[in-house]
């Protein structure tokens, strides 16, 4: 069978300059979009000495709601798997080895061994394995300008539930499996300004902006099992610090805080370090009521000068 053959009445298509003899339904890459030939050529057709006069007016089919195409035999295809054209080999798979590009997805189930399966067909050239804006390599080099900005306004109100202009949700099926995390990479190697972060969460409550409950410019939840806990170490908040040289002679530290803004001077009177909210006080609790040795200390800074936070055994 041809590579490709359309199978629905709705689909959409180009005309190209046609480079070279092609048979009904031949993948090819014109320029930047990836599509299949309608209608064979000739190298007649395309040679003006032999009479052909062909320009510009080759279709190629670049959408289709259902095609039908030659299937890698050694996999199996479930609908929705994103499907992937190798060039070298003339046939479609969903496996991403690197090698293929993305141009559709499985349109129904397809078992390992069949030589034919059916997608849905959309030209995402250059897109492969996701949106991908420069390389390691190559790197899409900015100034000021954001590469990409979103601003959105929203008049929902409690009934109408969470506001969440931007979500990832991923699910890790495979049993071992590590990540599940969007990563904020920022790197350098000069000496930069005042300041630098890989990620900042600002919540901005303007002039007039109050909440009902609690507010928080960076939530970091944790939910358990509700079937138990029988493996691993859990916490709201893990805090890493990769230390390469020697430090002593700066300030480093696990977690730095700072209060400003014009009312610091009530912070200093009513603020607190911590809000614990868990069992009431007392012997063997969390908030231990009882320690009346104590056993060392944690060093810490307050206000540039150390102190030592005490615990006991």
């Amino acid at each position: 069978m041809a590579e490709c053959e359309v199978m629905s009445k709705t689909y959409e298509q180009i005309k190209i300059d046609p480079q070279a003899a092609r048979v009904v339904g031949e993948m090819e890459l014109s320029g930047k979009t990836y599509g299949f030939h309608l209608t064979a050529l000739t190298a007649a057709m395309l040679d003006p000495l032999l009479g052909g006069n062909l320009t510009r007016d080759v279709t190629l089919i670049t959408e289709a709601e259902c095609v039908k195409v030659t299937k890698a035999a050694t996999a199996a295809w479930v609908a929705g798997d994103p499907i992937f054209w190798i060039e070298d080999s003339s046939h479609f798979t969903n496996v991403d080895d690197g090698s293929g590009y993305l141009v559709g997805k499985a349109a129904k189930d397809a078992t390992q061994g069949a030589e034919v399966g059916y997608m849905v067909m959309h030209d995402y050239y250059p897109v492969q394995r996701g949106l991908q804006i420069g390389t390691e390599g190559i790197p899409y080099k900015i100034t000021a300008e954001a590469l990409l900005s979103l601003y959105t306004t929203s008049n929902a109100v409690a009934s109408d539930g969470n506001v969440e202009p931007f979500i990832v949700d991923t699910v890790l099926t495979g049993i071992g499996a590590t990540g599940g995390r969007g990563i904020f990479k920022l790197s350098t190697n000069v000496k930069l300004g005042g300041w630098a972060n890989a990620l900042k969460a600002i919540f901005d409550c303007k002039a007039t902006g109050q909440v009902s409950g609690l507010a928080s410019a960076f939530c970091a939840e944790m939910i358990q099992p509700t079937g138990g806990i029988t493996h691993g170490t859990w916490c709201s908040l893990e805090l890493q610090l990769s230390t390469e040289t020697g430090i002593p002679s700066h300030k480093t530290s696990l977690i730095y805080a700072n209060v400003g803004g014009n009312a610091k001077a009530q912070f200093d009177a009513a603020g607190f370090l911590l809000d614990l909210n868990c069992e009431a006080e007392g012997s063997g609790t969390f908030v231990n009521g009882d320690i009346t040795t104590v056993a060392g200390g944690i060093r810490f800074l307050v206000n540039g000068v150390t102190k030592w936070l005490c615990y006991s055994d």
